[in-house]
This record gives C-alpha cells, sequence and structure tokens, in this order.
C-alpha cells in the first residue's frame, strides 16, 4: 500500500484486536532472515480456527541489539468478512489497502496525543467502543496486548491487570513500570486499573474514538507499517475484478475497431452483430458451466473439511481434561494435525499418569471406533524440589489405510 497521504482513503480499515488471537514473540536477532517463517509456525501454534480459514500477519515491535520483539496475529477469514469485505469491495478499495490492528493503530494515537507515553514502560486501558484494551507500552510501542469484549466485567479485567503486571515482576521489569493511563468516555472506567496498580492513573478523555483510530491508522500508513490482515480470497477477488474490467474493456475496444472495419468495408452490421451475440452467448454458457464446478468443487472441499472433527486440536484437548485427574496439571500441548499429540505435566502420583494412559487408550469415536493408535509416556521423573511426578505423554493416532486416504 502507498505511504503518501494524498493517496490514503479517507477512512482506512482495521481489525478489532478482540476479534484475533495474538502473541509477541522474543527472538534472537539472528532470527530476522527467517522472520516470516517463525511468524507462520507461531500463528499455526496458536491459531484456533481450521488450516486455510485463517490469515495471519506479524510486525517488529522493537529491534535491540541481540533481540527481536515481534507481534503476530490471526483472525479467521469468516470474520474479516462481516467486518469490512462488503464495505471495502463497494468502496472500491478491497486489495488496495491494509487491514491494520486496532492495537497498533491506538497505540500510535496515544503516542502521538501524549508524548510521555513514549518513555520507559507505561500500562494504559483503553475502552473503546467495540473493545476494551490492555497494553503495556515500551517506548510507545506495545509490549504486551490483551483484548476483551466491551462487556467485560471490572473484576475480570482487573484481574488480568494485575497478572500482566505480575508477568512484568517475574521478568524484572516492575520497578522500569511508569504511571498508568486510562483513555476512555469517563473515569469512572479506570477502576481495574486503579486496583491493579493500587495507585491512580492518568485519565485521558477518548473523545471521537473513531477520529483518534483513524488518527493512528494514517499515522502508521504514511511512517510505513507492514502489517496486514489482508486475506488472500480478498487479493484474489480484486485482482479478478481489475482483470475483467481490462476485459471489458479491451472487449469494448475491440468493438468499436470491429465496427470501424464493418463500416469501411461496407459489410452488413446486422451480420456482425449476429455473429459475435453467438459467441458472447457460448462464452457465457462456458463461464456459467465453469462457476457451477468451482462451486461444486468448493463445496465438496468444505464438506471433506468439516465431516470430521473428533480427532481436531480442541477435541483432544476436551478429551485430555475429561480424563485426568484432579491433580494433574498440563504445562504444555503439542498437536501434530492427523498424526499425534504430546502433552506434558505434573502429577500427585505415577499411578495419576498411567491412569491417565489407560482412560485414553480405552477412548472411542462417536462411531465406536479407537480415535488413539497408542499412548506412550516418554518420561516419567519425580521433580526433586516438588516432589512431585513430571511426565511426557505422546498420543498416536491410527495411520490410515491406502483405501481410507484421500
Amino acid at each position: 500500500m502507498a505511504t503518501k497521504t494524498n493517496s490514503l482513503p479517507d477512512e482506512l480499515p482495521a481489525v478489532p484486536t478482540f476479534d484475533t488471537v495474538c502473541a509477541r514473540l522474543s527472538l534472537p536477532i539472528e532470527a530476522e532472515e527467517t522472520l516470516a517463517d517463525a511468524a507462520r509456525l507461531e500463528a499455526e501454534a496458536l491459531s484456533p480456527f481450521e488450516e486455510g480459514l485463517y490469515t495471519f500477519s506479524y510486525e517488529v515491535l522493537r529491534r535491540g541489539p541481540e533481540s527481536l520483539d515481534v507481534l503476530v496475529a490471526a483472525a479467521a477469514d469468516a470474520t474479516l468478512d462481516a467486518r469490512g469485505h462488503d464495505r471495502l469491495a463497494a468502496a472500491g478499495l478491497l486489495g488496495k489497502v491494509r487491514l491494520d490492528l486496532s492495537a497498533l493503530a491506538w497505540a500510535r494515537a496515544l503516542v502521538d496525543r501524549r508524548p510521555d507515553l513514549a518513555q520507559g514502560l507505561r500500562p494504559v486501558l483503553l475502552c473503546a467502543p467495540d473493545e476494551r484494551l490492555l497494553m503495556v507500552l515500551e517506548g510507545g510501542a506495545p509490549l504486551e496486548i490483551r483484548a476483551f469484549a466491551t462487556d467485560v466485567p471490572d473484576d475480570v479485567l482487573a484481574r488480568q491487570a494485575t497478572l500482566l503486571l505480575a508477568r512484568l515482576g517475574m521478568d524484572g521489569r516492575a520497578g522500569e513500570l511508569g504511571a498508568g493511563l486510562c483513555c476512555a468516555a469517563a473515569p469512572e472506567a479506570a477502576g481495574p486499573l486503579r486496583e491493579a496498580l493500587g495507585a491512580e492513573p492518568a485519565f485521558e478523555p477518548i473523545g471521537d474514538a473513531e477520529a483518534l483510530l483513524q488518527r493512528g491508522l494514517r499515522l502508521r500508513a504514511e511512517e510505513g507499517a507492514a502489517f496486514d490482515l489482508t486475506p488472500q480470497a480478498w487479493r484474489d477477488e480484486a485482482r479478478a475484478t481489475r482483470q475483467r474490467r481490462l476485459f471489458i474493456a479491451g472487449g469494448s475496444a475491440l468493438g468499436v475497431v470491429w465496427l470501424l472495419c464493418a463500416l469501411a468495408l461496407f459489410l452488413v452490421p446486422r451480420v456482425y452483430g449476429k455473429l459475435a451475440d453467438d459467441v458472447g452467448d457460448r462464452l457465457r454458457a462456458q463461464q456459467a458451466a465453469y462457476e457451477e464446478v468451482l462451486a461444486l468443487r468448493d463445496r465438496v472441499d468444505l464438506i471433506r473439511r468439516y465431516e470430521d472433527h473428533s480427532r481436531s486440536a480442541l477435541e483432544m484437548l476436551r478429551l485430555l481434561c475429561q480424563e485426568k485427574a484432579e491433580n494433574v496439571i498440563f504445562l504444555s500441548f503439542t498437536y501434530n494435525r492427523d498424526t499425534s499429540v504430546r502433552v506434558t505435566g505434573l502429577a500427585d502420583d505415577t499411578s495419576d499418569v498411567y491412569g491417565l494412559k489407560d482412560a485414553l487408550q480405552k477412548d472411542r469415536g462417536p462411531d465406536g471406533a479407537a480415535r488413539i493408535a497408542a499412548v506412550n509416556i516418554n518420561r516419567l521423573t519425580q521433580d526433586p524440589k516438588t516432589r512431585r511426578q513430571r511426565f511426557d505423554i505422546e498420543i498416536l493416532f491410527p495411520v490410515p489405510s491406502e483405501e481410507e486416504q484421500p
């Protein structure tokens, strides 16, 4: 997207952070050459959406001498379609403007309004019309972002703010924390941040929220921000629209040339008109058949993708939580699509681990068939400090036969 001010539309699009899942990566500076691959892998790990049905993007928030802080965010394509596709298509901007992340735009707008936010670590609570954001700004850029719905209770928001500040304390950075800021329509909205900080934060009236958001989006566009959640389907649609317009323009030009030639040669216009109509009818008939085939193929692919969720990541996580003992705590969950699931965790006794293994091996899917081929305990050791059992379990899915493979 061009970054010149006069090339920007009056209204720039943004995706509410509440509609996405996002995470911050801290990578060594050497990883910058493969940053796109690292961001893609992180998006696959944190995304709860079906493969191929979401869009992700990333942006470097801070570049230090030895490390990079990178924000990765992903959103479902269906959510993006509902939020802006028709509006952008009607304005002729589909595929021409970036879909920026609202949290990045809000942070940039607030720093523009209050330059003091560009100094040190600053906790910020922003109450926008369609979301509530908890952010910690470092040097004016978001170090941490938490997004919530507008109807989230204040006690939940206060608890999340406390956890966020506790994480900074665990990183040894609590002493760097500056004064807090609440940007909202009324000072009463600062309650959750006040409770988490134990001090009264500064208050900034949000005023015209849309204008403030647009200010941040415009500043980021002019500064060359690259974050973009535009789905590939939108780009393909925009490209097809441009090609269609070129085809129409080319056809019109060809028709004019043809007519001039026909007049120059004193041919009967109706004969050539009839020929042109026949060609157009055949082209339209072929186009209709082609679109029907594409639509049928898309429907078949959709049915295949959705017909079996018995071994999805969410279903496996539900099964693990259902079968584990109360004292078992999971520390990590790694899902390899159609292959395996690996979990690590802590238990009070080895019997709890073997009990979980036995329960998983007895599991059956909705059709009565076994969903799990084997459960291997790769590690089972006692933590010398906590005296708890640290385990590593690998769940293997059945390998489909050649007849079952697509």
